[in-house]
């Protein structure tokens, strides 16, 4: 009898355990963008932008507010919705410092590197808003999603990790600061399917978001590859507006 006991003890024990390093690993542990960095992360890396403790809970205010409160909407760079504008991750924010964290080149294949601290199945994606002073709306962001090498925009992650992924920058795009936005979509909810079934990853999910500050040069432009912190300025001002109509020119 007192053996029983004991392992009903123990049983519940461990079980009350796994409940708390489950719990444990959800609120304190998603996802974040590396490279570029994001805007939350970037001081991590040693940029002079605000440090953001808690870089990898971007997640639209969590899920209840996101599809309850906010009715699915989230704000363009994590925050909650609800959250009066500039968000704390939006320029002008309290983390929105607009530091320059990578230079690239136009047509350019770059290496986006996520990392994901507690896996939740789903998918990510990337877009640019090439007009920083429009980032506040989604629709400059739908504008230019970001191609991965060999084609497709959505990237399925199969377990958690670092993931260091090819993507493809548009050949007429040159901006002084375009601003790079990611979306996780987590896929470890069960929900309604489109096809009228039900099924894990359907329907309503959490969701984490992040933006990063960057500049693409003309695809003429060599010495690629430098971060903000070693950017040349010499392509500022004057210098963008002589491209001509090759590529769409932004932030002149």
């Amino acid at each position: 009898m007192r053996l029983l006991v004991a392992v009903q003890i123990i049983s519940s024990i461990f079980w009350h355990l796994l409940l708390i390093i489950t719990f444990a690993a959800s609120v304190f542990s998603h996802a974040r963008v590396w490279s570029p960095p994001g805007r939350a992360t970037a001081w991590r890396l040693g940029f002079n932008t605000t440090a953001n403790y808690d870089d990898t809970g971007l997640n639209c205010g969590g899920f209840d507010r996101q599809h309850t409160k906010n009715k699915g909407k989230c704000g363009v760079c994590g925050d909650a919705y609800d959250i009066a504008t500039p968000r704390p991750h939006e320029l002008g924010g309290l983390y929105g410092d607009g530091v320059i964290v990578a230079n690239y080149t136009s047509g350019q294949i770059i290496d986006i590197t996520v990392e994901i601290t507690a896996f939740h199945m789903g998918y990510w994606y990337f877009k640019l808003c090439p007009k920083p002073e429009a980032e506040l709306k989604q629709t400059c962001f739908d504008q230019f999603p970001l191609e991965l090498e060999n084609g497709g925009f959505y990237y399925f992650p199969e377990y958690g990790g670092n993931f260091t992924v090819k993507y493809r920058l548009p050949e007429d795009l040159v901006c002084e600061h375009c601003v790079l936005q990611w979306r996780y979509v987590a896929g470890n909810n069960w929900g309604h399917c489109d096809d009228g079934t039900d099924g894990m990853g359907c329907g309503k999910q959490e969701t984490f978001g992040s933006c990063s500050d960057i500049s693409i040069h003309p695809s003429n432009d060599k010495g690629t590859g430098k971060t903000g912190k070693d950017l040349d300025n010499s392509m500022k001002g004057v210098a963008w507006k002589l491209l001509g109509t090759k590529y769409r020119i932004y932030n002149n």
